[in-house]
């Protein structure tokens, strides 16, 4: 049957895409790739081509963009790992016998899914890419739903705000993130979705206009001082809207960060610059100020984060603003999907060590917890509830609750204390249960030495040693 019109423009505008966004080895790779899963797929069945579309937005490469057209044939068993292999090449088989979810089931909120939660914890550790294409995959079925309105659609919707999204925002996944939320909201409260949507719609529209007088005036700003940038506007998501009215009991009026701003440099010390210029220029408002470059979050999040009143006299119109570089703004809004594009070898690799070991502790957790609904909570603990900043073995950063303690500093950093092991904070040695304070530093002492030296300690001393003989001679009194 001869294809449509529509699926021939698509087709042309994907190479188009693809051509732009690669270099030719790549770009020929993935239409070959492309031809080959237009040919297999079932024709009422879009999703190989969305998904890919989906991941190109998201800056994704190569590798996880033919993961999204050839993972479904798998599913299908309409294509096997030794024709790909001979069509396309071993990376791409090999990647894709790890990408293959066949064995992947739709948790579904109830009681006895704890098989199923440790098997899509098992297939998202077996490789980074595969968290990634579980979303993207999850999101178009999500939005596929939405007209459907019904008992299993509402059902994957609650396990999406309960798992998925947690999971993107650990993985800085914010754009998918912030879709999968408004789906969800959609399916599951439509009629709480329109309302929001049309109490919101008026104050939108001026804050959008709010925003576009800014974005003319902060550019004039950064040209008058020499600086070079890119600017991004934004209004709150519904479901990002909802949540904070719910969490905090504020109108949509009284919601600080409802209106935004993004300021993309080229450089750290030029974010700290252009935050100056802001609280300069613009009223800042106390305690909204967030340095996540100096401290970074746990999923890497970097950014300053500041509100200020634009207009002194007029305070019912904040704005907060995001300073970042584009590596930074690249990992915020892109985050696994894309690292592979932007990130080095050696940081790729720990950046994939460090979120194998999220998810390793992920599942030994839920092992340990008596059911789904408790796992869910400790997720969720885990990924939003971020006021307390501590310190451990090597200066790591951990963002815990208020009123955290020492064990769960543990579960957050997923280590596990052995027996003769103690925990030392600020150098005195304490029980699990003791309460930490914003700013604490951790250590788990696993040698049985307890007294002497930390090893944070004999590394400052060993630095101080080596420039001893420098600091000597710099600060010697001249001969008279």
């Amino acid at each position: 049957m001869e294809r449509n019109s529509l699926e021939l423009a698509h087709d042309s505008l994907f190479v188009e895409r693809i051509e732009r966004a690669f270099e030719a080895p790549d770009a020929d790779l993935l239409r070959k790739i492309h031809a080959f899963s237009r040919g297999r797929t079932p024709e009422d069945d879009s999703t190989p081509f969305q998904a890919a579309d989906l991941l190109l937005d998201q800056n994704a490469d190569a590798v996880t963009i033919a993961g999204a057209l050839l993972a479904p044939l798998f599913r299908q068993n309409l294509a096997d790992a030794e024709e790909i292999e001979r069509r396309f090449g071993p990376l791409i088989s090999s990647t894709l016998q790890k990408l293959d979810f066949t064995d992947v089931p739709h948790i579904d909120g109830r009681e006895d899914q704890r098989g199923d939660i440790q098997r899509v914890l098992a297939v998202m550790d077996r490789a980074s890419r595969n968290a990634v294409l579980l979303i993207a995959f999850r999101l178009l079925t999500l939005e596929n739903e939405i007209d459907c309105r019904n008992e299993h659609a509402r059902r994957m919707a609650q396990e999406t705000l309960d798992f998925y999204v947690p999971v993107a925002d650990r993985l800085s996944l914010g754009d998918l993130r912030r879709r999968l939320e408004d789906a969800s909201f959609r399916l599951l409260d439509p009629a709480g979705y329109e309302q929001l949507r049309q109490e919101a719609a008026p104050v939108q529209a001026d804050d959008d206009r709010c925003l576009d007088i800014l974005l003319a005036g902060v550019q004039r700003l950064l040209k008058k001082n020499g600086l070079k940038g890119r600017l991004q506007g934004r209004t709150k998501s519904l479901y990002g809207i909802r949540r904070k009215m719910t969490r905090t009991g504020k109108t949509l009026e009284d919601i600080m960060d409802r209106i935004g701003m993004r300021v993309i440099v080229a450089s750290v010390p030029e974010c700290y610059t252009v935050l100056g210029i802001l609280h300069t220029h613009f009223r800042p408002i106390p305690g909204t100020f967030d340095d996540h470059i100096g401290l970074p979050k746990d999923n890497g999040y970097q950014s300053l984060h500041t509100c200020v009143y634009p207009v002194r006299e007029i305070s019912h119109k904040p704005i907060e603003f995001q300073i970042r570089t584009e590596l930074m703004h690249a990992e915020a809004e892109h985050g696994a999907a894309a690292h592979w594009r932007y990130k080095g070898e050696a940081e790729r690799d720990e950046q994939d060590h460090r979120r194998s070991i999220w998810i390793k502790g992920l599942a030994h957790r839920h092992e340990e917890l008596g059911s789904t609904k408790a796992f869910f909570k400790l997720l969720h603990r885990q990924v939003f509830n971020d006021h307390l900043v501590v310190f451990g073995n090597g200066g790591r950063i951990v963002r815990l609750v208020e009123n955290a303690t020492v064990q769960d500093y543990l579960d957050a950093a997923n280590l596990h204390v052995l027996q003769g092991a103690a925990v030392r904070v600020n150098g005195k040695i304490v029980t699990k249960d003791y309460r930490l304070h914003d700013g604490d530093s951790i250590e788990v002492v696993t040698d049985g030495k307890l007294s002497g030296q930390s090893p944070e300690e004999r590394h400052l001393r060993a630095s101080f040693d080596d420039i001893a003989p420098i600091a000597q001679t710099a600060f010697k009194a001249p001969h008279s």
